[in-house]
């Protein structure tokens, strides 16, 4: 008999739900594509400074966010992948997703959580789903290795990524550099 698949480890079909697309799906958090309509959303989740305590931009202006909205969308049609919406059974959660690294070739993983997701194991489940869906879907162009990059004061996201299967390998223009272990 054969093993249960961790649905974070198929490849989810494209579903098209009021126009976004469903990228990745775990036990709790659902993961699409971003829509215009959402800047309200990422747009109240990048003012908050308790959110974007550990992020180096700081707090982001609605006018910033927008920008960043279309960033996001403009690298999903580009790339096939971003930084994408988070939504749990409450509905918005944040962002998680990839980028490019700091000129080092690889893709980078980040994640972004209101204030109300964290405590729960979300952001390790996601970032270990993240993990999954970059080994599923390698990018010819990069280093095939995962990295994220975290302020050396964030202690949360030092411990997500760990249990997440990242090891600390050392720190560029201020921040502590983490790639993926190899399975």
């Amino acid at each position: 008999m054969a093993a249960a698949q961790d649905p974070a480890d198929a490849v989810p079909p494209r579903l098209v739900t009021g126009g976004r697309e469903e990228v990745l799906r775990t036990p709790r958090l659902r993961l699409t594509t971003w829509l215009p309509s959402d800047l309200d959303d990422l747009a109240a989740l990048h003012a908050d400074p308790e959110v974007m305590q550990h992020m180096t931009s700081g707090p982001q202006t609605r006018a910033a966010t927008r920008e960043r909205l279309e960033t996001f969308m403009a690298e999903q049609q580009r790339w096939g992948w971003s930084k994408w919406r988070v939504e749990g059974a409450s509905g918005f959660l944040g962002r998680a997703g990839f980028g490019l690294t700091h000129r080092s070739g690889h893709r980078e993983v980040g994640y972004l959580l209101a204030r109300a997701a964290w405590g729960a194991g979300l952001a390790t489940e996601l970032t270990q789903a993240l993990r999954r869906w970059h080994e599923n879907h390698p990018e010819p162009a990069l280093a095939p290795e995962l990295r994220a990059y975290v302020l050396p004061g964030n202690a949360a996201s030092r411990r997500v990524l760990s249990k997440a299967g990242f090891q600390e390998v050392g720190e560029e223009d201020g921040q502590l550099v983490f790639e993926s272990v190899r399975p």
